[in-house]
């Protein structure tokens, strides 16, 4: 069990397809500034991740989460940020301060010598000037250590103008000695490569820490500095969120009328890079659901004999994907069944012995799938029926009809509208539909199959018939 549990925590999209168009974007001439976006879950991250670590040789990548901050002040948030680079400006080097004849150390020094005791910014200067094993601790500590730092420094300022004055004058790309310090290794350590800093999960930011961000950056984009237009002499900046999120919370902030896209479009050079990755994730939905862990053993026996199981959850999940909004399918939902064990599959779901009857099996299946499905969709009934409801929705009248539409109709129409099985045919209504029954199975239907299979769905769901004892046919 250990075994395949390492195997499913190893489990690896395969997205490699995907980088020649975003690779194509990040080459534009002058495109310095990117806005990276896609809905929240739908594996940002883990794209730039296996992106840029195919193209270790080009670039060195500085990759920043602010979420990760504990912090209350909002003009404290670049301080953290300055902070952060410099841990991994130690992680990439662990001797990029020493052996420097420049007035950086000198600056460090200060900054080290200053606090003794408890100090978060000491351990993280210390780390820099004498590497020790904890180094790149996550940021995100109380800020009483740095507003102490921030108050010391203004009075080491007012006694040593004369050294500020002539370190800025001579490096004088920043607004103060510490970023001018990030500036100078950042640029010297990059050697050939691009130098960029990806700053993740922005949209999961206090909104007054997002707009300080994004207000400081472009203060430094204004500056007209076409050698190095970026701050801290980055190449390039990706800012990585869900622009519609942002714009949701610019207007909750600014009000509906505020003009979002003048204020957005001078933080990315060219125009925002729309991430999707649908088509590739609806290939790999099948070997996802045959890696969800199951503790049920004869669960995860008749799934892999019966076609039931992947098939319904199959149909829901790839066309959840195309969705749009809040109900659509993202990356994180999908993998949830290989990274924990649902409920759906926990032992006892599935009777092996209770029924003869495939119509019994395969209605087990149909609620064991309902219960799972309603696990990834956020765990209720309502959140799963509004997604089957903007599928239902989104189906166009000539869409050829998958033949599991009229297995699955069958067996819940069965339960959602009883009737009595004769040898002939016969018509059964419901609702709106007029449903020829033959064999069996659904023969004929007045509307499209699809509709009606999403109607009974959403009626089964709806009435929680999938929590109901199953009745032998």
């Amino acid at each position: 069990m250990d075994n395949e549990k390492t195997k499913e925590a190893e489990f690896k999209i395969k997205i490699d397809e995907l980088f020649p168009k975003f690779e194509e974007h990040l080459e534009i001439k002058d495109n310095k500034r990117i806005l990276f976006s896609g809905k929240f879950g739908i594996g940002k991250t883990y794209f730039l991740n296996e992106f840029f670590e195919n193209k270790k040789d080009d670039y060195e990548i500085f990759h920043l989460f602010p979420v990760n901050y504990q912090i209350t002040a909002n003009e404290n948030i670049i301080e953290f940020l300055k902070y952060d680079i410099l841990i991994e400006l130690v992680k990439k080097d662990k001797d990029i301060f020493k052996n420097d004849n420049n007035k950086d150390v000198g600056m460090i020094e200060y900054i080290k010598k200053d606090f003794t005791i408890n100090s978060f910014l000491k351990n993280a200067v210390s780390q820099a000037v004498d590497p020790i094993p904890q180094i790149g601790k996550i940021l995100g500590k109380p800020l009483k250590t740095m507003l102490e730092f921030d108050k010391k420094f203004q009075e080491f300022k007012k006694g040593n103008s004369g050294i500020i004055e002539q370190f800025l004058k001579e490096n004088n790309t920043e607004t103060d000695c510490l970023s001018q310090i990030l500036k100078n290794k950042i640029v010297n350590l990059k050697d050939k490569k691009q130098s960029v800093l990806i700053l993740d999960d922005l949209e999961r930011i206090d909104p007054e820490h997002i707009f300080r961000i994004l207000n400081v950056f472009s203060a430094h984009f204004n500056s007209q500095n076409e050698e190095l237009p970026n701050k801290f002499g980055f190449d390039k900046i990706i800012l990585v969120a869900d622009v519609q999120n942002l714009k949701s919370i610019f207007h909750h902030k600014y009000g509906e009328q505020t003009d979002f896209n003048g204020y957005f479009d001078k933080f990315f050079s060219v125009e925002v890079f729309q991430f999707k990755n649908e088509e590739i994730i609806k290939k790999v939905v099948d070997q996802i659901i045959s890696r969800f862990q199951m503790e049920d053993k004869n669960l995860k026996e008749i799934s892999k004999d019966s076609g039931y199981f992947k098939i319904f959850l199959e149909n829901i999940l790839k066309k959840s994907l195309e969705l749009t909004g809040k109900e659509k399918l993202n990356l994180r939902q999908l993998l949830k069944g290989i990274k924990f064990p649902l409920s759906a599959f926990k032992n006892g779901n599935y009777k092996k012995d209770l029924f003869a009857g495939k119509d019994q099996v395969a209605l087990q299946l149909i609620n064991i799938s309902i219960k799972a499905l309603i696990s990834i969709f956020g765990g209720t009934d309502s959140d799963f029926i509004s997604v089957l409801k903007r599928i239902k929705n989104d189906i166009r009248d000539k869409e050829n009809s998958a033949r599991s539409c009229d297995i699955f109709s069958y067996y819940l129409l069965k339960v959602v509208s009883p009737f009595k099985e004769t040898e002939e045919s016969f018509q059964h209504g419901w609702g709106k539909y007029s449903i020829k029954i033959e064999n069996k199975g659904i023969k004929e239907v007045n509307a499209n199959i699809s509709n009606l299979f999403f109607d009974l769905l959403i009626e089964y769901v709806e009435k929680r018939k999938y929590n109901e004892k199953i009745e032998v046919f």
